[in-house]
């Protein structure tokens, strides 16, 4: 008898217990979560990993990857069953992932990109004021780290390499903040929800920073599985998710994360995004900079 049958024999229905049977029965190897360095907060993989446990039912594997194309990779090769990643990469991998969760930061599914530079740097309101600087991006895959400067810069018939004097990729928004504070970087781009987390834990790279301009909102980094993975599992990781605050795994899970609950996904809420991918690959004629931050 195949997985799918077992299941429906049980009458799974988003029950732990039967699926953690049916994992025993014919052997399931362990469900594999992908995250990138861009949402590491101090003992999240280990409370990641409880949670879905406790959860699922099954031995879960939490599989670090240093770059959004990593993740893609990994997802479309059956090498991981899900992923937390950026707006950006599930805009372009729709064709081989599947929106399971949206995390919610205050309770929104929205986020905002930050432009930063030193706290001393008190002169620079705007992305034009950054011409001529060291600017650090995060990950060539990011929307908050990389696109929504980029797509800016297109608005003012600019590029990275004509507007600053050099750029250089962190694969990391910690490390984003940490290059600016430093004064590695002049200035950067990074997500507004780690330098917010950042700025209230008092990190003192972030103390060094102030934000120079926030972008639009859009849609917060999202959780997705591959579309080649069993409905049902799907359908049980978003049941677990959208569940999260009624178990104190997941209210730990949130805490830790700065997080308030994990939503139902829409596909509207990546359109922006989705907007801005077709700028960049020139099937979208640019826009201005003030339809992208709101202080430029």
């Amino acid at each position: 008898m195949d997985r799918r049958a077992l299941i429906a024999m049980l009458g799974l229905a988003g029950a732990s217990r039967a699926l953690a049977q049916v994992n025993r029965a014919i052997g399931v190897k362990a469900f594999r979560f992908g995250v990138t360095d861009v949402f590491l907060h101090d003992g999240a993989i280990h409370l990641w990993q409880d949670f879905l446990q406790s959860r699922l039912g099954m031995p879960v594997q939490i599989i670090q990857k240093s770059s959004y194309q990593e993740s893609l990779e990994a997802l479309r090769s059956d090498e991981m069953e899900a992923a937390w990643i950026c707006g950006f990469p599930y805009v372009v991998a729709k064709g081989f992932v599947r929106l399971c969760a949206q995390p919610g930061w205050h309770g929104q599914p929205w986020y905002q990109s930050y432009l930063i530079t030193s706290a001393g740097r008190t002169q620079a309101h705007s992305l034009a004021d950054l011409k001529g600087d060291v600017f650090a991006f995060d990950d060539p895959l990011s929307n908050s780290g990389y696109l929504v400067p980029v797509v800016a810069l297109r608005g003012m018939g600019q590029t990275p390499q004509s507007f600053f004097r050099g750029t250089f990729y962190t694969y990391s928004l910690h490390k984003v903040v940490e290059a600016v504070g430093s004064g590695l970087a002049d200035s950067g781009t990074v997500d507004g929800y780690i330098w917010e987390i950042l700025h209230q834990k008092q990190s003192p790279s972030a103390l060094k920073t102030r934000i120079v301009a926030k972008s639009k909102r859009y849609g917060f980094p999202p959780i997705v599985t591959r579309k080649s993975l069993e409905p049902t599992l799907h359908a049980h990781l978003q049941h677990a998710l959208l569940d999260a605050q009624s178990f104190v795994e997941g209210r730990r899970l949130l805490e830790v994360l700065d997080l308030q609950t994990f939503l139902l996904p829409q596909e509207g809420w990546f359109s922006g995004i989705q907007e801005l991918s077709e700028i960049l690959d020139g099937t979208h004629a640019p826009i201005p900079v003030g339809a992208i931050y709101e202080t430029a």
